[in-house]
């Protein structure tokens, strides 16, 4: 039996490996803020008054946390996109103002007609915001990087300056994407109602092989109400779409949102940083920028799998997905993408796609942060509370005198 000296020893040396370990669990990067000044919020509306956003001066040097939380470049061993073209349909991408954009990004058509250049102008921020988090490239000085630096994006600006887009506008602008030549098409936009037009819309795109990816809601309900379910949200809504739901920092779903259009999927879509118009980085919230995420993965799988059809792709990204049991998959689908599973797992995409089965891989120490914080938390609290019931043995025992090894 050990000595009192050496049960304490053992309880110090577990409580300060559980302290270390969540001190190192806790350096993952998030994105930070370099400065005191914070980073400008995207928005899709351009600003009261007229006129466009004012360029980020704030660049972050940081790597932003859903990099690391779902470990991107790993994937990258295998393929980074290259070769697929990925439409972003929102406000238009500025590409001349984003050098992490440059040289990766075709102007198509600007179907409000608000602009001279096209798809290629972005005053409102949004679209060049979500174009980065799918193909934006390394650059020095920051951490920051798309998910498929080797893809390439078609700008189509359907959005006013007010936001609103109708529905045949929006399918219009899925159809510039198809006739582009478009492998994926990002539409970050959540529209309340459809129409005829934007379901054969959607439907063209299935038949010319391209995948479709949308949020499955659009923004809470008013505050101090107590209904939170948004209302159902086209394209998302339409069959053959990808709906995607947003989770936050730590992974844990966006519970500011009840979706009513069922998400297939989740991703990062809490406290995001990407590029805006001017070279800064700026951030924002919502299931809207988390379709960068996803449309970035399928742009990888796409690359990686050049035969595979839209709905095998589609299938791939969902059957790979990181799995969350404790959580309703009415909140996040069948769980968080996962980029380096949907490259790298065994492909058999004629088996068919089990959403409760998660796909097991070996374990990576960087595969998932929120593991790590869980496994931390819960050995902490193992330590202190072994910490704690030798204290009260030692204490009880001072007061009715110690006597070891024989059990009296």
């Amino acid at each position: 039996m050990l000595s009192l000296r050496h049960r304490l020893t053992a309880h110090a040396v577990l409580l300060g490996a559980g302290l270390l370990l969540a001190a190192a669990g806790a350096a993952p990067a998030l994105a930070d803020g370099a400065g005191d000044e914070p980073l400008p919020v995207v928005s899709s509306l351009t600003p009261e008054g007229g006129g466009c956003v004012q360029p980020s001066r704030r660049k972050v040097e940081s790597t932003p946390w859903p990099q690391g939380y779902l470990g991107y470049p790993r994937a990258w061993a295998h393929t980074r996109g290259e070769g697929v073209l990925v439409a972003v349909v929102d406000t238009g991408v500025d590409a001349t103002r984003s050098p992490a954009l440059a040289g990766r990004v075709q102007a198509g058509p600007d179907l409000d007609g608000g602009t001279d250049r096209g798809g290629g102008e972005d005053c409102a921020g949004h679209g060049t915001f979500v174009a980065g988090l799918i193909a934006a490239a390394p650059r020095a000085g920051t951490g920051f990087v798309g998910v498929a630096p080797g893809a390439r994006v078609l700008a189509i600006r359907v959005t006013g300056d007010d936001g609103v887009v109708p529905a045949d506008r929006l399918a219009a602008g899925i159809l510039a994407a198809v006739a582009g030549g478009a492998r994926v098409v990002a539409v970050p936009l959540a529209l309340p109602r459809g129409s005829g037009a934007l379901t054969s819309a959607v439907a063209a795109a299935r038949k010319a092989g391209s995948v479709v990816v949308a949020p499955a809601y659009a923004a809470p309900a008013s505050p101090g109400t107590e209904e939170k379910a948004a209302p159902a949200a086209f394209p998302a809504a339409l069959p053959g779409v990808l709906a995607v739901a947003a989770v936050v920092p730590g992974g844990s779903p966006d519970l500011t949102v009840l979706p009513r259009t069922a998400p297939g999927i989740a991703a990062p879509g809490g406290s995001v940083m990407s590029v805006g118009p001017g070279g800064g980085h700026v951030t924002g919230s919502g299931a809207d920028l988390a379709t960068g995420f996803v449309a970035g993965t399928a742009a990888l799988v796409a690359a990686a799998r050049p035969d595979a059809k839209a709905p095998e792709i589609t299938a791939r990204i969902v059957a790979s997905a990181y799995r969350m049991p404790a959580v309703e998959t009415g909140l996040v689908g069948a769980g968080t993408v996962d980029p380096v599973a949907a490259v790298t797992a065994p492909w058999s995409p004629a088996a068919p796609v089990a959403p409760v089965r998660p796909v097991v891989l070996p374990p990576t120490p960087a595969s998932r942060a929120h593991d790590t914080a869980v496994a931390v938390a819960a050995g902490v609290v193992v330590a202190l509370a072994a910490l704690g019931y030798t204290l009260f043995t030692v204490t009880r025992a001072r007061r009715r005198g110690w006597r070891s090894g024989t059990g009296q």
